[in-house]
């Protein structure tokens, strides 16, 4: 197949990047954007700056590098990252990681790779978020690919399948590394669990055998930690009114996570990443897909970083102090200002049970 195959989900080229950035330049939010991404510079010079960008690569590595960068420094405690080495130059791979940011989950890997001095990785989102034209040309200009979400049975079937054909042609054919999640959206009850349905997906685009279009894919494992998730009372709310039956999402919504998620506070930050999936690993005399997002399921929950807010509201859920040597007072105070702003006892609890949830999945790992 030739790219022009896939014109319905593939990112844009450099020529329609550079047709998007004059868009991009043009719309009325980006000097304030160019003033905290740029802070010493004039914002005429960083406008300039942005418009004499001439291709993809030039965007990513230094606008949305600096971005991104930004974004850590200002809204972090600190950023670690780990198992860097299992990434092999030149060796394509597709990063299947946990999901708990909309956007900053695979663009931190983006800013390593970059400081790496790695190619950046395409990235698979669901075609939900391009919710305004200037998110679907930031996100386009990137590198995204878009997943189809929800249709009828065969006409999803059919977006899957040609999904995977185009994931097949960018790591196959050019040699490219792909980032997708785990599953379908955010993981917002703070456990993370690989969809089957996706595993499925990647073998739906290849001659091969399952096992073996699998292990050619090079599926590397990925962990994202973080100390405090933005998005955590929104989350707590909406699992709450889904228990209710009473959830309805809003216009606008998936956007507004995308700005809470970038702006919010989130405590120190790491990126964890495995050693990429053996053909042992993968072999099954079962169920091929159970099978392998089971392997995904321990190996990302082995890569999680526990943080203290974790280990607190594991403490507080369980009634017991048995972590308190990994939190202090200060942690413990913000946690409780923060969860008491949701009134309703109902909603603490999920809240609770969203950053507990990791610790009850590391001791299930242990027993």
């Amino acid at each position: 197949m030739e790219t022009h195959d896939f014109d319905d989900i593939r990112p844009y080229n450099d020529a329609e990047m550079r047709e998007a950035l004059g868009r991009i330049c043009q719309w009325e939010l980006i000097p304030q954007i160019l003033r905290f991404i740029y802070p010493q510079q004039p914002v005429e010079q960083s406008m300039e700056r942005l418009r004499k960008i001439q291709n993809v690569k030039e965007l990513q590595v230094t606008f949305m590098y600096d971005a991104i960068r930004r974004i850590v420094s200002t809204t972090s405690e600190g950023f670690s990252c780990s198992g860097f080495d299992y990434i092999r130059r030149g060796k394509p791979c597709i990063f299947i990681s946990n999901h708990r940011d909309i956007t900053l989950d695979a663009f931190l890997l983006q800013m390593v790779l970059i400081e790496r001095k790695h190619e950046t990785s395409y990235i698979v989102f669901g075609n939900n978020l391009m919710e305004t034209p200037l998110l679907r040309d930031l996100f386009l200009s990137n590198h995204l690919v878009q997943m189809e979400r929800g249709g009828n049975p065969k006409a999803f079937y059919r977006s899957l399948q040609h999904l995977s054909q185009y994931l097949h042609h960018l790591i196959v054919d050019e040699k490219q590394t792909v980032w997708i999640a785990q599953k379908n959206g955010r993981s917002k009850d703070g456990i993370d669990s690989t969809a089957p349905a996706i595993i499925k997906m990647l073998t739906l685009g290849s001659d091969t055998p399952a096992e073996q279009t699998l292990s050619d894919l090079n599926i590397i494992p990925v962990a994202v930690s973080y100390e405090w998730d933005p998005c955590d009372l929104m989350k707590a709310n909406e699992l709450s009114q889904r228990k209710k039956g009473e959830y309805h999402k809003t216009e606008g919504e998936d956007t507004n996570s995308v700005t809470t998620g970038i702006i919010g506070p989130k405590g120190h930050i790491h990126l964890s990443i495995g050693k990429p999936l053996s053909a042992n690993e993968i072999s099954t005399d079962g169920d091929l897909a159970e099978h392998v997002a089971g392997v995904l399921d321990r190996r990302i929950q082995k890569l999680y970083r526990l943080m203290p807010t974790n280990y607190l509201a594991y403490d507080l859920l369980t009634g017991s102090s048995q972590h308190r040597q990994h939190y202090s007072a200060d942690i413990k105070n913000r946690f409780l200002q923060r969860m008491n702003q949701l009134g309703d006892s109902e909603n603490q609890r999920i809240f609770l049970e969203m950053y507990a949830n990791p610790v009850f999945s590391a001791r299930q790992k242990e027993d």
